[in-house]
């Protein structure tokens, strides 16, 4: 197994389970948490300096778009909210129609309660969603939209904010936490530093790995690992650097790459607030989801809140004094915009984004309808996310958005959902694995990341991503 994150884990654990011995490689390290009582900005410094596990890749678009994902044991999903959608109906129904015929609702369901069950995944309590979540639940049920409590990994979690660095209770179920130690009760191993640089072939059939440990005690060190069953879950953007160092061939990898894009607003109001406290995405809105978008609060601390904040100088200290009232919340598109992962010289990639004007029209209602949110919350001030800072005192004032977004600088964020350059297909002419996420003619290699998704998801992906990942790992037993 390559990789240990949302797909990759979940694939090691179906396999595992089934009796199968696995090994997982991961490129990354494990990553410290935060200490219980440790000062969330002292502690958050102290594990990003340690370990590193952030990365960074910039999709060359306008305005250019950076791709943020972690390198580490557990992979990005160690280092999410913890954020749990089921794959949408209508997004299933979706794959059904272009030939994907797997995907049944009750066989989507029976993975989805599995999953469920296991983590296990349950909604924030209101003790632990923290004021930013009850403000953003005021605004959305006065406007009378349909929404609720974000369903997570984290049984137990007390609301202390820290999801993204490293839960001091390890309350939240991330893979290291949950498919990794049962894989390893069950006689798996586990390797990190573990740079896997080809997959090797022969005849049709997959063999195994080969690699170099890039971290660690056996820096340096060469491995090789032979194996009927190989499943490769590095993310949308990796994923394609490995397949074409391995010397694959399919015109669509690295195609049909989707981002997720999202757009951000602020608010600031005469209560008291602290945003850092409580779960950072603990309520949505699906009101909008069959337009392919949907609202989640997604509050953060005042190191990071304070980028968001408009103003230069005294201006932007004048806002930061007010940060004990402030929150924030995002809105994230289904793109149908495509983008594309090329291979430079020395292996690195090269991501490219063309944002499609319709995309960008569904990014401007939804900021527009996120400020309307804080307005019917009782904000004071509504900063929606730009380049240049904005400040709206009225819902009157929304209209000014629309200059944002003609001069194209609307965006400030950038994605966190990476999804589509090795997608599921019924042969090889139209995508890269087919409906059990097995290379197209290369029997035993599983793609089992956010790479293999057909479409973009409307929701956070995460488990989506777990849903193919123990799906194909079904279809691994049989090898």
């Amino acid at each position: 197994m390559i990789g240990s994150g949302a797909g990759g884990g979940a694939f090691a654990w179906g396999l595992a389970e089934a009796g199968k011995k696995v090994i997982i490689l991961e490129k990354g390290l494990p990553v410290a948490k935060l200490e219980e009582n440790e000062d969330p900005v002292e502690g958050a410094l102290r594990v990003i300096n340690q370990y590193q596990p952030f990365r960074v890749s910039l999709a060359l678009s306008t305005p250019a778009i950076p791709i943020l994902y972690a390198s580490c044991l557990g992979g990005s999903a160690a280092m999410n909210a913890g954020t749990c959608f089921r794959p949408p109906d209508h997004v299933i129904q979706k794959w059904r129609e272009d030939g994907l015929e797997v995907f049944t609702p009750d066989y989507v369901d029976k993975l989805s309660r599995k999953l469920e069950e296991f983590l296990p995944i349950e909604p924030v309590s209101r003790d632990a969603m923290g004021k930013s979540g009850i403000i953003f639940e005021r605004g959305i049920k006065a406007l009378g939209f349909s929404g609720g409590p974000v369903k997570r990994n984290a049984a137990g979690c007390r609301g202390c904010g820290s999801c993204v660095i490293g839960c001091p209770l390890n309350a939240k179920k991330a893979p290291h936490l949950s498919f990794i130690p049962r894989v390893q009760a069950l006689g798996g191993e586990v390797y990190t530093g573990a740079n896997v640089e080809r997959v090797e072939i022969e005849k049709g059939k997959v063999k195994g790995v080969r690699g170099t440990f890039m971290r660690g005690k056996m820096k340096g060190t060469k491995f090789k690992v032979t194996a009927p069953v190989v499943g490769l879950a590095a993310g949308a953007i990796w994923t394609p650097v490995i397949l074409v160092k391995s010397g694959l061939r399919n015109p669509h990898i690295g195609r049909h790459l989707h981002l997720h894009p999202g757009v951000v607003a602020g608010a600031i109001f005469d209560e008291e607030i602290e945003c850092w406290k409580g779960v950072p995405q603990s309520y949505y809105s699906d009101e909008y989801l069959h337009e392919g978008i949907i609202f989640l609060v997604g509050a953060v601390p005042p190191p990071i809140g304070g980028m968001l904040v408009p103003g230069c100088g005294i201006e932007h200290q004048r806002n930061m004094q007010e940060y004990i009232r402030f929150t924030d919340a995002g809105a994230l598109i289904s793109d149908t915009s495509e983008g594309r992962v090329r291979v430079m010289p020395g292996g690195l990639p090269l991501v490219s984004y063309k944002l499609l004007q319709s995309d960008i029209e569904k990014m401007r209602k939804a900021l527009k309808i996120l400020c309307q949110i804080y307005f019917a919350a009782g904000a004071k001030k509504v900063f929606p996310v730009h380049i240049g800072g904005l400040t709206l005192k009225s819902e009157k004032e929304l209209d000014k958005i629309d200059t944002l977004f003609e001069k194209r600088k609307f965006m400030l964020g950038g994605s966190l959902h990476p999804l589509g350059t090795c997608r599921m297909g019924t042969s090889p002419e139209n995508s890269v694995v087919n409906q059990f996420c097995e290379f197209h003619g290369i029997k035993g290699l599983f793609i089992v990341d956010g790479s293999v998704l057909p479409t973009s998801t409307a929701i956070n992906p995460q488990q989506t991503i777990m849903t193919l990942a123990l799906h194909a790992s079904g279809s691994g037993l049989n090898i």
